[in-house]
């Protein structure tokens, strides 16, 4: 089961417009009860994108290169699709992307 931290890559094709394509990795984001209880998790994409933008984080530390694109958040049926575990990034990591998809969420 794919946990919190957890950098998986999984094929989740047909996109459209802008959104992220192919087989590719993401990392889970999602809080273990929501995953054991619903078998869907919130995934940031990871891209190798040059561009800089705040909510753009370069991965630290970890085999995987490129950045969490945390505006662009998907929730996957993980146990619907093949997908294939990569790694597991820090607890420290993990809190600071965390920390930085609640800007995703704010009241204006």
């Amino acid at each position: 089961m794919v946990k919190q931290g957890d950098i998986i890559k999984i094929n989740l094709d047909p996109k459209q417009g802008q959104e992220q394509q192919g087989y590719r990795p993401y990392i889970c984001l999602s809080y273990k009860g929501v995953i054991q209880y619903s078998n869907v998790a919130v995934f940031a994409p990871i891209s190798n994108t040059t561009r800089n933008y705040p909510l753009y984080d370069p991965l630290k530390d970890t085999e995987t290169t490129g950045k969490a694109l945390l505006d662009q958040l998907v929730t996957i049926d993980f146990n619907a699709r093949e997908y294939r575990y990569v790694e597991t990034v820090s607890e420290n990591f993990i809190g600071q992307l965390l920390k930085i998809t609640k800007v995703n969420f704010e009241k204006d």
